[in-house]
């Protein structure tokens, strides 16, 4: 029995398989989380609509009760959806709606030149 003395008690080894193992899993997680989430962002993503589409869909819900806000806001519009063989007719409709910014009372749209601003927005609709 006195041979048996020289034995040593039980050492603790370092093991760190463990914590290896687990900083995997836990880096494949993320990886397919980031992932997942850049598919579903990218297939659902909010799709703005085109500044011309947008300006197209402001134009024929504008109203020519305002005069004055209707000439405004027909010429800021009026630019994003005007294709090249209407810019003419674009210019001179622009120069005729001139009379009627810059003043404090404006008098009301004209029939004739409301149904060129129709006319001119069915056809940049369907151009």
């Amino acid at each position: 029995m006195e041979e048996l003395r020289d034995i040593k008690g039980i050492v603790e080894v370092s093991d760190y398989s463990l914590y290896y193992l687990l900083g995997i899993i836990g880096f494949s997680v993320v990886v397919i989380l980031v992932t997942v989430l850049w598919i579903y962002r990218r297939s659902h993503a909010y799709k703005a609509p085109l500044k011309r589409q947008e300006a197209l869909r402001q134009l024929k819900l504008l109203g020519f009760n305002d005069t004055k806000q209707s000439v405004y806001d027909f010429t800021r519009l009026a630019h994003y959806v005007v294709l090249e063989s209407q810019e003419h007719e674009l210019n001179a409709l622009l120069r005729e709606l001139e009379t009627y910014k810059f003043k404090k009372e404006v008098p009301p749209l004209d029939s004739a030149l409301t149904g060129r601003m129709k006319k001119f927005i069915r056809e940049a609709e369907h151009g």
